[in-house]
């Protein structure tokens, strides 16, 4: 019998950033009519393996072959020429532009005379309507797109890859902002496309929907492919096992409760939207985990106990007091502090000094009269660097010139100088190397053993089963369950994370 040949592959495809390998020799297959899941743990390399045949990223090795010829992809608009279309889980949307603009960008109708061409807004409205008639959505393609609601942001994004004639269709998460109706719908389109011959590849983290629409699954962890595997010799089960599918050796502290009184406590926090009903207790020297998938809205949380994005709804508590968080300063004046996930965005800025950065955060003790005093801004760099053991040539270096390790530490090192009673830690350890992770975790129970409450959101699951007491599930929004650290496992939280376990009876603090 003659297998089938694939209408894309893929072979042994590489990929290193800042002298990392996150895609190390990825093989993958693509078959008309055929649906192909991508699965893996956050960071296992999936996005960067669809980067690649989408144009954005050039792989360092390997090779993509597209109808059995070896090609070179290389941009977003060269992909779609070749009938490549990558459906993201964040719209990518004009905002000015109209609905009918954005679905046909790049690729807009045109009539033309002699040598004169223009836009032929009629046949775009026309053909616009004419998808979101065949989804049926009823949607006014004249209206702006930062006018719809994000879920019909993403159903454009998804009308945009079906006005062209689409030989491969990549859904990346595309369902996670929407209904249950919407996902059906999608996937009745999805399907159409299939019997059409269109090779399909999905990425979600939602089992259900794997189950549901693909026939293979390719698993990632850690940038390597563990295998391929028909849809009928997985369960949903074993399929969890085979996402994370590690050994890990925990170097745990013992913790010990010693007060009654959460240091931190959150009833019914609500944004509309975005999460529901969070309650968590952090007690002082507790470290609580924050855990989940892309998608979990564990960030959103963040910024709304510091003030970024505050709830609508909901109490927060500190030391037994109900407080106001509707600003990043009322979060600081109650010893809250936050260390975001992108510190090159959000958390230093990279071209000015490691004494700078660290001042900032620090005005009442450095500065007077909005006046930084030399002498106690450096008083302060040299007491974070012993803290924090920064290797740095002096305080007036750059940051950027600082390994990724002791950037973090700065990051660190700005808010651990202000002696906060609450630290919210968001992805702690994302891009550093081994043995800064070590050092920033020392850091980390540095700071319980001092008495903070800190709650850590990370996608690493062994970090989040080595650091913390307890561990905190969360999916689309919803807080699914809590895990004592001591017993929980990578499974145990996949398990919540993607909901194939039960939720947890209790949440919100009652183990010890």
């Amino acid at each position: 019998m003659v297998e089938e040949a694939p209408v894309l592959e893929v072979k042994g495809l590489v990929k290193s950033f800042s002298g990392v390998t996150v895609v190390k020799g990825v093989d993958l297959r693509l078959l008309r009519g055929r649906a192909v899941a991508l699965v893996g743990e956050n960071g296992a390399g999936k996005s960067t393996v669809i980067k690649m045949i989408a144009g954005v990223h050039q792989p360092d090795a390997g090779e993509i072959r597209f109808g059995g010829n070896q090609i070179q992809i290389v941009s977003p608009h060269a992909a779609h020429r070749l009938g490549i279309f990558t459906v993201h889980q964040e719209p990518s949307l004009m905002p000015e532009l109209t609905v009918a603009e954005n679905v046909f960008m790049g690729f807009h109708p045109h009539r033309r005379v002699g040598p004169i061409r223009w836009l032929n807004r009629r046949e775009m409205y026309d053909r616009a309507s004419a998808v979101f008639e065949r989804l049926g959505i009823p949607m006014d393609v004249r209206r702006r797109a930062q006018d719809l609601p994000i879920a019909q942001q993403q159903m454009v994004e998804i009308a945009k890859a079906l006005v062209h004639d689409v030989q491969v269709l990549i859904l990346d998460e595309p369902t996670a902002t929407l209904s249950q109706r919407e996902t059906q719908t999608l996937f009745r389109v999805v399907r159409e496309l299939m019997q059409q011959g269109t090779a399909v590849l999905f990425v979600s983290h939602r089992l259900p929907e794997i189950f549901d629409l693909c026939s293979e699954v390719s698993v990632l962890r850690d940038g390597s492919l563990v295998g391929r595997y028909q849809i009928e010799e997985l369960t949903p089960d074993r399929l969890v096992s085979l996402m994370v599918g590690r050994q890990i050796q925990l170097q745990r502290r013992t913790y010990q409760r010693t007060s009654e009184v959460p240091k931190l406590e959150v009833m019914g926090l609500s944004k509309r939207g975005v999460f529901q009903n969070i309650n968590l207790r952090v007690f002082p020297g507790e470290i609580v985990g924050l855990a989940g998938l892309v998608g979990s809205r564990r960030t959103d949380v963040a910024e709304a106990l510091f003030g970024i994005r505050p709830a609508d709804a909901g109490e927060i508590r500190v030391d037994g007091r109900t407080v106001s968080v509707k600003s990043v300063n009322d979060a600081l004046k109650n010893g809250v502090v936050y260390v975001p996930e992108d510190r090159h965005r959000h958390g230093v800025a990279l071209t000015m000094s490691v004494a700078w950065n660290l001042a900032i955060p620090n005005r009442a003790s450095v500065y007077r009269y909005g006046i930084a005093r030399k002498p106690a801004e450096w008083r302060l760099a040299e007491r974070m660097k012993n803290q924090l053991q920064i290797k740095s040539r002096s305080p007036e270096q750059p940051v950027a010139e600082l390994s990724g390790g002791n950037q973090q530490k700065v990051v660190f090192g700005k808010w651990v100088a202000r002696e906060p009673s609450i630290m919210i830690l968001d992805e702690p350890t994302r891009g550093v190397d081994v043995g800064a992770k070590s050092e920033i975790y020392k850091v980390i129970f540095s700071l319980a053993e001092s008495g903070v409450a800190v709650l850590v959101i990370s996608s690493d699951l062994p970090e989040i089963l080595t650091l913390c007491d307890r561990i905190l599930v969360m999916r689309e929004g919803v807080l699914m369950g809590e895990l004592d650290g001591k017993e929980a496992s990578e499974e145990a939280i996949m398990r919540l994370a993607t909901g194939v376990g039960q939720t947890a009876e209790k949440v919100g603090g009652d183990a010890k």
